[in-house]
Order: structure tokens, then sequence, then C-alpha cells
């Protein structure tokens, strides 16, 4: 049993998630808005041993402003920013000349490859209902979609959108003014 006091305040209208996890198992954990700020996780282990200390558990909490899209409404949303997205880097492709560019897209998975540059890796992530990112400036992100101002915004910075971070690291690799 882990005891959590004082972990996090909670903001209105936004879904708050606790995952605990070993280097084998997750446990999501949704919570309800309250002004309830301890919790306690009971994690149950099949395996044989006994010894588990809790000190083996990281435990990572993360806040969504928004409301969960319906599934098929994200997969949508996503699929047609992922579209825009490999429009957007081909036209890169055509008009620089880069060695080992590519674009490459395939199961909500969209890789950009600027040779010497660097890659991007941005997917879709379904059970979070987020797009995450990687990049070679800005290292690993996470976006929510606002459907009040029809972005994705990142989870941790809601003054980062996802297309003026692309647009941004585009122009600063690659001196090219991406326009959306």
């Amino acid at each position: 049993m882990i005891r959590l006091r004082n972990l996090f305040k909670y903001n209105s209208g936004s879904r708050n998630v606790l995952r605990v996890y070993n280097s084998s198992h997750r446990y999501p954990l949704a919570l309800n808005n309250n002004n309830d700020q301890s919790i306690s996780v009971s994690l149950n282990n099949n395996s044989n041993n006994n010894n588990n200390n809790n000190n083996n558990y990281k435990i990572r909490f993360y806040s969504t402003q928004n409301e969960i899209l319906d599934e098929n409404a994200f997969h949508d949303i996503v699929d047609v920013e992922l579209e825009l997205f490999v429009e957007k880097f081909e036209e890169i492709g055509q008009d620089l000349d880069l060695d080992d560019f590519d674009v490459e897209s395939a199961a909500g998975v969209l890789t950009l490859k600027l040779g010497s540059l660097g890659t991007y890796v941005i997917n879709k992530q379904t059970p979070n209902r987020q797009i995450w990112w990687s990049s070679p400036i800005s290292g690993p992100k996470r976006f929510d979609y606002d459907s009040k101002s029809k972005q994705w915004l990142d989870n941790k910075d809601a003054n980062v959108n996802l297309r003026s971070l692309i647009k941004d690291e585009i122009n600063q690799l690659c001196k090219y003014n991406l326009k959306f």
C-alpha cells in the first residue's frame, strides 16, 4: 500500500491521472475532481517474490485540462493533423536539399528525418488521447487537444501548441519558414 498526501491540487475541469509503475507493470488510475489531496494505492503483484518494496515503484502524476475525446473523434482529429504535417514536411523536402531527408507515416506514427540535423517522431497515443512528440531540440513532449481553441497544447505548458513548436523548430534547424 502506498499512501500519498498533498501530492497535487485539483484544477476545475481537468482530468487527473496517477500512474504507478515499476519496470514490468503500469497501474493507471483516474481520479475524480474533488478537494481530497490524499490517495491510497494498493498494488497487487502476482510474482512469487514477497519482498516487494514500495520504493521500487515510480509515481507520476499528470493532469489534462480538457475533457477526454471520444475515441472516434480523437482518431479523426489526429489523423487530419498528421496528414497536414506529412504534406508540410514533404514541402520541406521539395524546397530544401537535405541529405538523408525522409518523411514516413504509418499506423499513427509520423517520422521526419532531417539527416544530420536530427529526427522527429510524432505519434498518436489513443489510450491517453494525446499526441506524443520527440524532437532533436526540445526532446519528448505530450500534447492534449483543446477543443475550445482547436489546438494541440503541451500538457505541461498550455502556452505551447504543437504547430507553433514545429514551425519554430523547423525554422531553427533548417532556416525554413513552415506555414500552416
